[in-house]
Formats: C-alpha cells, structure tokens, sequence
C-alpha cells in the first residue's frame, strides 16, 4: 500500500533560509508563523470538514495575539516619558514650564503621586506656597511620601520657619537615610536655626555620600568655618577650587566663596541668638537666606517669582539654597 509517510521529498538548498537573511523583527516572525500554520492547514485536503478552517481561524487569532503583545512591549512608555520630560524642565530652572506640563499631563493621563510631586515643587518654586503645600499633604499616604515631607521642609524653610523644616525633613531622613541631598538640607536648616552641634553629622554624612556634589561640599564648608574649623574649611575649599579631572571645570568659583562669605555671616549671627536667648530660636526672624530654588542653575539672590539662569559652574556652587 502507498504510504506518503515514505516518500521522499527533495528540498531545494536554495529554499532553506539562513541566518544572514533571519529577520529579527518581532512582526515578522509572527507573521512567519501566522503563514507557516496557515500552509500546514492546506496540506491536509481530506481532513474534517471545517477542521482546517477552525484551525486557520484559530492560528489567525493566536498570531493576532501574540503580534498585538510584541507591539505593546516595543511601544515606548509615554506617560514616564512625559514626567521625565517635566523633571528635565525643573532640573533646567523652567519651573512655569513644568508647572504648565503637569497641568497638561494630569489632563491627558490622570492625576497620580509622581505628577501631583511634580506640580507640587513647581508651585512651591513659583511663589504659589498654599497650593504647593495642598499638593505636598495629599502625598503623605502614597508612595511619594518622602519626597512629600521634603518638600514641605523646604516650603516651611522658604518661609524662615526652621524649626517645622527640620521636623519634615528629619521624617523624610526616616524614609531615605541615605539621600545626601536631603542630609544636606538638614545641616544647611539647622545652621540657619543657629544649632551648630545638630548640623555637623548630616553635614558629614552628606559630604562623604556625594564627594563630588559641590553644594553640598560647600554646605560642609560652610558648617567648617562656623565651627572655628578654618584649616579643615580652607582644605576643603582649595580641593573644590582645583579641576577635578583633566579638562574639567574646578567645582566652584570666586563667586562661590563670596556666596559662602555671605552666608557664614548669617549663620553665626542665628548662632548667637541661640545662644544668647537658648529657649527661644532665632526662626521667627526675618531670613535674608533665599530659598528659591534652580537645581544646577542657582543665581546669587534670585526673587521668588523671577528665576533666573546662571553659569552652570557657578550656579552648581551656590551655598545659599536646599537642593531641590
């Protein structure tokens, strides 16, 4: 009896595909298979009725499957595209810009903590502290929670108010222990609060975490020469002074060490009011310290609804604000 089983079929070496002519593309191969089922469907000519066109269907629809599943995983993520896009306008001191974009992202996506963060420290940065701190209580349940509470230290802090900064920022240490930013902003608080012995461990901490941060560098200095520690603050400044590697720009400028001048005045002046009346702290007094923030684009003395941009080397030296 005739059995195809032992029939040979000679197969063209021009038909056998080769690896230099393999699509890699996810649409192609899927729709390789989708043919390849399809042809293997034909070949059965005596099978069941309706076998082979349940089977087309059933590749067809299995093919459909998995090529809608290899698009969607090839699609670029766009709502993270746009918040990292909102984040680049206020690493860039754009904080009108950016504030206008969360606006337009809730709309298009839906409010969620990492756009309500965002709008939040575009508020704060743009003078609108009410709104900014509406935004920054609404997160203290979610998983922007740390963030959150460092924001609202940094607005109490814009308003001279150390004492309730310190508390915020202290429970946002809680969250991210590690975050040299955040341990800066605490040391810079408690030297505005005239409480020199409390800022030394984040100021430390902060240093040895982020080496190569000059503000926070400067932040170090600064609580240094405070201290009477000149030699350690003269040390550390000559360092940042220099290029740290070959081509690159020193970390900090002329402009910078008159900025911390400047500063240093101010913090030993909360000092000895502390000192002075221990019971009471110097918080309630009116700061000169400004607080507006550029992240990397710092001007000498920006007003609050009037950011400006600076040279970066100079502006990333700035010891007069928080880190954003």
């Amino acid at each position: 009896m005739y059995s195809p089983r032992h029939q040979t079929m000679a197969v063209p070496t021009a038909a056998i595909p080769t690896a230099a002519v393999r699509s890699k593309n996810v649409r192609t191969r899927v729709l390789g298979s989708l043919a390849l089922s399809l042809l293997l469907v034909g070949c059965a000519g005596k099978a069941p009725s309706g076998y082979g066109l349940m089977g087309s269907q059933s590749t067809a629809a299995q093919a459909q499957e998995q090529l809608a599943a290899a698009e969607q995983a090839n699609q670029p993520d766009t709502v993270q595209t746009y918040l990292d896009l909102i984040t680049q306008m206020q690493q860039a001191g754009q904080w009108y810009a950016s504030l206008a974009h969360a606006d337009a992202f809730e709309k298009q996506h839906g409010a969620r903590p990492e756009s309500t963060l965002l709008r939040a420290d575009a508020l704060r940065n743009t003078g609108q502290l009410e709104a900014a701190q509406r935004d920054y209580q609404s997160l203290l349940e979610t998983s922007s929670k740390g963030r959150a509470l460092r924001g609202l230290g940094l607005l109490y802090a814009s308003q001279g108010q150390y004492g309730e900064a310190i508390a915020q920022l202290e429970q946002a240490r809680q969250l991210n222990p590690i975050d040299a930013s955040l341990l800066s902003d605490i040391a810079y608080a408690q030297m505005l609060d005239g409480n020199l012995p409390a800022a030394r461990v984040p100021a430390l901490q902060a240093a040895q975490l982020a080496p190569g941060n000059a503000r926070v560098q400067l932040n170090l200095a600064l609580y240094w020469l405070a201290n009477g520690q000149q030699d350690d603050a003269q040390r550390l400044l000559q360092r940042l002074s220099q290029p740290q590697a070959k081509g690159a720009a020193p970390l900090i400028d002329q402009q910078s060490t008159q900025m911390l001048r400047s500063q240093l005045d101010q913090v030993l002046q909360a000092a000895q009011e502390r000192s002075a009346n221990p019971a009471s702290s110097p918080q309630a007094k009116t700061s000169t310290v400004v607080l507006f923030e550029v992240p990397g684009a710092q001007a000498s003395a920006p007003e609050p609804h009037d950011p400006v941009t600076t040279n970066p080397v100079t502006a990333a030296a700035q010891p007069n604000t928080f880190e954003n």
